[in-house]
């Protein structure tokens, strides 16, 4: 392998990576739930600077709730239950972002590492035998 096709490929690695790492930190999962779903906050929702509920972490406002309970024919007494399982769902959604993530860096850190070297040239240098040396 030449030394280009090693360094290009270990750039496409790092490249590939970090463009995926970024996509499961930064976007928010979708659970599927009942007829319709809800959109989660992503792994990386602090980081983005979005401060956190004064009960406890809010996936959406109360409205984004009662959309849902809307759309999926809930009474109102089961708003607690319902926003509990969906924040009960969000939270296995971002765990299996994380376990992805971490998946992810271990096969490209693998990779990364187990690429094959390209090989020096070697000189081809020849030692003349002893038979072809003059003597005298």
């Amino acid at each position: 392998m030449a030394k280009k096709t090693f360094v290009t490929l270990r750039v496409l690695i790092v490249a590939f990576t970090m463009l995926i790492f970024g996509w499961l930190f930064l976007s928010r999962p979708y659970i599927h739930a009942s007829l319709s779903g809800v959109s989660c906050e992503p792994v990386g929702w602090n980081f983005l600077e979005r401060p956190y509920s004064s009960l406890s972490y809010v996936e959406g406002d109360g409205d984004e709730i009662e959309t849902f309970m809307n759309e999926n024919h809930f009474d109102e007494k089961y708003f607690d239950r319902v926003s509990r399982n969906l924040h009960e769902g969000c939270n296995l959604a971002r765990e299996d972002r994380r376990f992805y993530m971490t998946v992810l860096t271990v096969v490209a850190a693998t990779a990364f590492i187990t690429l094959p070297k390209p090989k020096r040239k070697e000189r081809s240098r020849t030692i003349p035998a002893e038979s072809d040396q003059p003597t005298g």
